[in-house]
């Protein structure tokens, strides 16, 4: 069992949780604007997204330094599945974490419980959507459509 699964199951603190992660790691999350960076702040996140969810682990797959694991529970009684792949450097540390989520409505009631839980720790930058909207005046330009 995956030393990550021991400690979320033990109801582990910042602390511990860190202990597993390098100095260095990167965390790659679907419900965030950019990747949180650095043991501390990686652990902290870990520790607050356990806060707000209930459930357990139900798949391990393992190859070399590379560790995949499903999670399956609720959020605010919504069903969650969270998917992780775990990357490891030669002492065992993960050195990057990437996690995945489904379905769509859970992840965004995921996504407000953890900011109402992390929005006095992480930078606000983090929770920021980016609009990919574009103006509705903006159009192509009389030169694209073939005017002078």
């Amino acid at each position: 069992m995956h030393k990550l699964i021991q400690l979320r199951e033990a109801g582990a603190g910042i602390e511990e949780i860190g202990a597993i992660l390098a100095p260095d790691v990167v965390f790659h999350s679907p419900i965030l604007s950019r990747s949180v960076i650095g043991r501390e702040a990686v652990a902290r996140a870990m520790v607050g997204a356990i806060a707000v969810r209930e459930g357990h682990y139900v798949t391990e797959m393992s190859d070399g330094k590379m560790t995949l694991l499903v999670w399956r529970g609720t959020v605010d009684g919504l069903p969650l599945d969270s998917f992780e792949m775990l990357l490891h450097d030669d002492a065992g540390l993960v050195v990057e974490r990437s996690v995945a989520m489904r379905p769509f409505a859970s992840l965004l009631a995921f996504r407000q419980a953890f900011h109402e839980r992390m929005k006095d720790v992480l930078d606000p930058a983090y929770f920021a959507l980016q609009s990919t909207s574009t103006p509705a005046s903006a159009g192509p330009s009389d030169a694209s459509r073939g005017k002078d």
